[in-house]
């Protein structure tokens, strides 16, 4: 159904000295705090799922799958110098699901806490030193989320089986996160940003639901008033194929649409912030990402747009 690790969950915070702000996805290039300072970052993601994909193509949606997520992430991040940056992201989930097997209804309802990320940020190349600057980012999912949400309505073989794993709150795994940012400022009020992100997930590679990921983030903001940014980026993510595992009975795992994502997926994202005292300190935005093109491994779910909300205040 819901491939609902946000494996990049590595949210940077922002540049304290521009009023223009960093794309809403782009992880924040290679930007950091200044020494000493909090920053608290809210992003809210909605999403359907009603739509299924083979390969390169859409198709029939037979098991009439119809899937919401509300994905709500928390992140706490401290200079603790000029040069390297910590954060805490702390995410809450709500999937909804409904689907019609053969003859059978199932439903799903599961919420709660999900899998909580430690991430540092360390400068490798400052921008006094170039006309870009360049960050290593190092960062590991810690297995906070619940692996046991039941289904709501279910068929009589799922009778005491949990829902599949990625409709869960967490993978009940340990995962590992490396990624490199850039940034440039073409100039004092547009900026481009780069980040690449490798997640590796050791269980993977023991039949688990979710594979190792690469997502890319290409995007440039640029601030039309003081108070104003506009921006576009592109977003794309490619995820190995892996087997079920063991989360559900092998009669229920053939007939269940919900499945990890598996193969690749890009998306484009117009947004909009708004700086009302025309300076970071607080800052609201919006965007919409539309899905451009995709080559899945399987017959899976896929969102076709996302919608998502941020809020960032720095104390």
């Amino acid at each position: 159904m819901k491939n609902l690790f946000i494996k990049s969950l590595l949210i940077a915070p922002m540049l304290l000295s521009a009023d223009v702000m960093p794309a809403i996805n782009s992880k924040g290039g290679a930007l950091v705090l200044p020494e000493g300072k909090l920053k608290m970052g809210i992003t809210h993601i909605n999403f359907e799922r009603n739509s299924m994909f083979d390969g390169s193509s859409e198709v029939q949606n037979r098991e009439n799958l119809d899937a919401t997520a509300n994905i709500t992430m928390v992140a706490l991040s401290y200079g603790l110098s000029n040069k390297t940056t910590v954060s805490a992201i702390i995410p809450y989930k709500n999937i909804e699901a409904t689907a019609r097997l053969g003859l059978n209804d199932v439903a799903i309802d599961n919420k709660g806490l999900g899998d909580i990320v430690l991430a540092a940020r360390h400068i490798l190349v400052p921008m006094s030193d170039a006309n870009y600057q360049l960050s290593l980012d190092a960062g590991i999912k810690l297995p906070t989320g619940a692996t046991n949400g039941s289904f709501k309505t279910a068929p009589a073989v799922a009778n005491g089986v949990n829902t599949p794993m990625p409709t869960q709150m967490g993978t009940g795994e340990f995962e590992y996160m490396l990624g490199l940012g850039a940034t440039k400022m073409i100039s004092e009020s547009w900026e481009a940003d780069a980040h690449a992100m490798y997640t590796y997930r050791p269980k993977a590679h023991n039949d688990y639901d979710f594979g190792d990921e690469i997502a890319l983030n290409l995007s440039t903001t640029k601030a039309v008033t003081n108070k104003l940014n506009i921006g576009i980026e592109y977003n794309i993510k490619y995820n190995t194929k892996t087997n079920m595992g063991d989360d559900t009975n092998a009669q229920l795992r053939a007939m269940l649409p919900f499945k990890a994502f598996s193969g690749s997926a890009g998306y484009i994202t117009p947004q909009i912030e708004f700086l009302p005292f025309g300076k970071p300190k607080i800052h609201f935005g919006f965007g919409v990402s539309f899905l451009a093109h995709y080559d899945l491994k399987e017959y899976q779910p896929l969102e076709k747009e996302k919608f998502i909300f941020r809020v960032g205040y720095l104390f």
